[in-house]
């Protein structure tokens, strides 16, 4: 008799979900092109999934409450009573199935175990390091970066990169510092960026404005890992690489608005937006005003 073996899902292939899910996701990542980082929104019916693993570390993320899952990780097994956000943690290559009564609502992130190992390598002693799996708990942080991953996709789709990434380099501290046995404290650096790779970055990020900047290009001009970039980057100018560069373009698209006359949707794309609306989201949140509005007074 043939043995029988858990499914293998690769969570890059949206098609691949649905081998252990009935519906696909309403809501996905992957026509936008995320990078470490995936995320599916689903409302799905009944089920019961057939055992399987995947080679990425999954965050499942409940929005509402479900008494009576049932999920199995490795060899253990337990019935959970779940409200909105519990999280539950699933590493690389553990099994897993589970199966519900009543139709169900999550979010599921995907984090690639590349960019979890590295920020270990750097970070803590890897060779004492493993994240373990964890059934669904309460996770604030986790259920907040879960529900602002979400909004960004629905709003900013193709011009939310930078923020997947940067939230992508925050869960995975976040696991490694309250999700690994034994525990682990992350080495962090105090004091800021040194004022000339400060002004070295500040620099690439204008010149780069209108293009897809991401966080590992920042990183890598500076020569530092995207984690401790990000924080030394805060502690230097009080706001994340993503709040930076959003500021700048808000700031460009306003001289420029000021200055020349082209296109609102002109502007929106000289400043690195993917279109006219996430400028104008933006440029109101910032300003206070659209950017039509700042052009009649």
């Amino acid at each position: 008799m043939e043995h029988y073996k858990p499914l293998a899902i690769d969570v890059t292939r949206v098609d691949d979900r649905q081998k252990v899910l009935h519906k696909p996701p309403l809501l996905s990542s992957h026509k936008v092109g995320w990078e470490k980082l995936g995320l599916e929104y689903h409302v799905q019916p009944p089920y019961e999934s057939p055992e399987h693993y995947a080679t990425h570390y999954t965050l499942v993320i409940r929005l509402r409450s479900h008494p009576g899952l049932e999920r199995w990780l490795g060899e253990c097994h337990r019935s959970e009573n779940t409200i909105p956000g519990d999280v539950a943690v699933i590493p690389p290559y553990i099994i897993h199935r589970e199966a519900t009564t009543q139709e169900s609502e999550f979010i599921a992130l995907t984090l690639d175990s590349e960019l979890i190992s590295n920020i270990a390598d750097e970070s803590v002693n890897p060779d004492s390091m493993q994240i373990i799996p964890h059934f669904s708990k309460s996770d604030p942080l986790i259920y907040h970066i879960g529900l602002a991953l979400k909004t960004a996709l629905q709003l900013d789709g193709l011009g939310s990169h930078l923020y997947a990434e940067s939230m992508a380099t925050a869960l995975s501290a976040h696991l490694l510092q309250h999700y690994s046995a034994p525990k682990h404290n992350i080495l962090e650096y105090r004091g800021g960026l040194p004022k000339h790779k400060l002004q070295q970055v500040i620099e690439f990020i204008i010149d780069h404005l209108s293009e897809n900047l991401l966080l590992a290009a920042m990183a890598e001009e500076v020569g530092m890992s995207q984690y401790h970039f990000s924080r030394l980057f805060k502690q230097s100018t009080g706001l994340s690489p993503y709040q930076y560069v959003i500021d700048c373009r808000i700031e460009h698209a306003k001289m420029l608005l000021l200055r020349s006359q082209l296109k609102i949707s002109e502007v929106a794309l000289q400043v690195g937006f993917a279109d006219q609306s996430q400028l104008t989201r933006h440029f109101k949140r910032l300003l206070g005003v659209t950017p039509k509005e700042i052009r009649k007074k």
